[in-house]
């Protein structure tokens, strides 16, 4: 199959995110994961069997609280990938998203490269994925490519701002407010590694769509990568831009949001998922570190680490004496001076 400049643009995109990824190039942006600290629960009462690792979601129940996120598609390439993370979700019984299917809107010919996800995990929970301003009749057709249970709805201003071919005009929330009403399965709104604000809280409040994923700093870089793909010099340079994935939690809370809150972000690890939980995630999900594993230790390296999170799971759970993971956001934890400072400046920050 030819492939058109889209397709090589998917390419670009896994090539350069795997890249980043090995090399740890991106210099972290704000508060991390390791600026929570937990404190321990020295006599939790239960047993590692005791901890009820499931989660419920779009009233579905999950058996882990963490997924594989959207990552790829649309190219020859791109299309191996889905199936073998396919393969792996279908193995190691975890939800799946896809990339972003706009491109086989355009080119019905690489809509198998998305199509794959479905053959490999007949059974799974599969999550389609389009930008913000894709009109109810693509949500539909996205939907159906793959028969997904649900739908991402991607924001990604700071990516397309920084590449060169990317949109320079962003009228969305009258679009999403038709989609989120009109959907034959639950919507979520998810920022592309930008992490979101208070302010965005409060707008996705009018919305009410079924989940909101805060896609935060400190995962995939797409400015870092859009950069790189620019063929002509550019000083427009933000790639220490958004607020990491803690501090978009934390922001949640501070915004007083009631809706669902997927953590997405710089996930490498199961105490990564547990920290997230802990300020107030119902579901996470892990994109670059799961594909960068993929590319170095093929599927069965993949899957090996996805058991590993599964093991250690109900363990980290029994360290801080909760049965259940509706518990792990009133567990105790401490904070370092800098995530305490943006938790102070947010309580007083003004639109």
């Amino acid at each position: 199959m030819t492939e058109s400049a889209q397709a090589h643009r998917k390419d670009e995109h896994l090539s350069l995110g795997v890249k980043l990824w090995r090399q740890q190039e991106n210099n972290p942006i704000g508060a991390t994961f390791a600026d929570v600290r937990w404190l321990p629960a020295t006599f939790p009462e239960m047993a590692v069997a005791e901890a009820d690792v499931h989660t419920t979601l779009f009233n579905h129940t999950f058996d882990w609280p963490f997924y594989i996120e959207a990552m790829t598609g649309g190219s020859n390439l791109t299309g191996r990938i889905n199936g073998q993370l396919a393969s792996v979700a279908q193995k190691t019984g975890l939800a799946m998203a896809v990339g972003s299917q706009s491109i086989a809107l355009k080119e019905p010919e690489v809509a198998q490269t998305f199509k794959i996800a479905r053959d490999m995990h007949p059974d799974g929970f599969l999550i389609a994925n389009l930008g913000a301003d894709h009109p109810i009749a693509h949500v539909r057709d996205a939907i159906d490519m793959i028969d997904a249970n649900a739908i991402e709805l991607h924001v990604n201003v700071a990516q397309e701002l920084v590449m060169a071919e990317g949109d320079r005009a962003f009228y969305w929330l009258d679009n999403l407010a038709t989609v989120i009403a009109k959907s034959p399965v639950p919507v979520i709104v998810k920022e592309v590694g930008f992490g979101m604000s208070q302010q965005a809280f409060d707008t996705l409040k009018q919305l009410q769509p079924a989940a909101i994923n805060v896609g935060g700093a400190n995962g995939t870089n797409f400015a870092m990568i859009e950069r790189r793909r620019n063929r002509q010099a550019d000083n427009f340079n933000i790639d220490q831009f958004g607020l990491s994935t803690v501090e978009s939690l934390l922001s949640a809370q501070l915004a007083q949001n009631t809706l669902p809150v997927i953590a997405t972000g710089g996930i490498a690890s199961a105490n990564d998922v547990m920290t997230s939980l802990m300020l107030g995630a119902t579901m996470t999900s892990s994109a670059g570190y799961m594909l960068n594993t993929l590319m170095t230790h093929g599927e069965a390296g993949l899957i090996d680490e996805i058991i590993s999170w599964q093991r250690a799971l109900p363990r980290l759970m029994t360290l801080l004496g909760a049965r259940h993971l509706s518990e792990l956001p009133s567990k105790p934890r401490l904070y370092a001076s800098n995530l305490q400072n943006f938790i102070n400046q947010s309580k007083n920050a003004t639109p």
